[in-house]
């Protein structure tokens, strides 16, 4: 049977982003699950991705010169191939739970194609995450008084995150970004022994290379104000500080479900580049994975890493 879509039911989703936008293998995935479910939060469950091939934000003219902006830009971030399939973390060596995604894609052009209030690329953004939200039809946190869309992306190419952070800017002008660091050696640790994926390969000069073009291009906008930086370690050691600080930069009041990672509503186990017992909880027994790196690794991270490092270190809000 055919469900039929009422604009009526519609919630629309117009707020503004909080980008999660620091390297991989630095708690993207655990501060995206810690928001999952607060309630003045939409929280978008797969990555940031669009339809180019390195995958960044739309650049403005982009997007108004567009004859299909669902195709042009949206394609690659549409849920309905997740449909009946259901979503997992895919960049993990833990075997990942699988979440069960009801998507009417119907909905979701319908509900595009209604609720498009104009054309600039603020009101497609607009337009797609309505359709988005509300096309996921088993959604557990899509209605309330909402502040933020949230979500993270990875870089295939380092070098374009200024410009991914421009082309976010032209967008949401009053969007937040939050860049999480964790320390050079646990980083790295982490990074080349991932079996999945990454825009690196488990060769620890490749990654390097990798965090310091990132880190230049972040440190830039640190200076500027325009990152949200914590440490990856005292979200572990020191969870419910964190979220507090968080929660009070970006103006969204304090709740406890800050504290449980899940995914639309459901525990969610960590994302772990090690094989793991797993814990549907934050885990203390991250911390430490460089203590396994050989002296001609932990040298090249002295080297290459740490002033980097420390240098962003200045920047960081919470824990001393």
């Amino acid at each position: 049977m055919t469900e039929l879509f009422k604009s009526e039911w519609v919630k629309p989703v117009t707020q503004n982003v909080l980008w999660i936008c620091q390297l991989p293998r630095s708690g993207g995935t655990l501060l995206l699950r810690l928001l999952d479910s607060h309630p003045q939060i939409h929280c978008y469950p797969s990555v940031f991705g669009f339809a180019d091939k390195d995958r960044i934000w739309p650049e403005k003219q982009r997007i108004l010169n567009s004859k299909n902006v669902l195709e042009d830009i949206f394609s690659y971030m549409n849920m309905e191939k997740f449909h009946l399939v259901g979503m997992k973390k895919q960049s993990s060596n833990m075997a990942q739970e699988l979440y069960p995604i009801y998507f009417n894609g119907k909905w979701y052009r319908e509900i595009f194609n209604s609720f498009l209030a104009g054309d600039t690329p603020r009101d497609y953004f607009n337009a797609f995450f309505t359709a988005v939200f509300n096309g996921w039809r088993n959604n557990q946190n899509l209605y309330g008084s909402k502040k933020y869309v949230v979500g993270q992306m990875t870089l295939r190419k380092p070098e374009l995150y200024e410009q991914n952070f421009i082309n976010f800017k032209q967008v949401y002008p009053n969007g937040k970004m939050v860049f999480m660091i964790r320390k050079p050696d646990d980083w790295l640790a982490s990074a080349i022994n991932l079996r999945s994926s990454t825009p690196f390969s488990q060769d620890p000069f490749e990654a390097v290379d990798y965090y310091k073009i990132i880190f230049r291009q972040a440190l830039a906008m640190a200076e500027q104000d325009h990152l949200i930086v914590f440490r990856f370690e005292d979200l572990i050691l020191n969870s419910s500080k964190i979220m507090m600080m968080l929660a009070d930069r970006v103006g969204i009041k304090w709740n406890e479900l800050l504290l449980e990672p899940t995914f639309n509503g459901a525990p969610f186990f960590q994302n772990s580049s090690f094989e793991v017992k797993k814990k549907d909880s934050i885990d203390p027994d991250v911390i430490g994975r460089g203590k396994q790196l050989g002296k001609t690794v932990l040298k090249l991270i002295d080297k290459e890493m740490l002033e980097l490092y420390q240098h962003m270190l200045q920047y960081v809000s919470g824990c001393d």
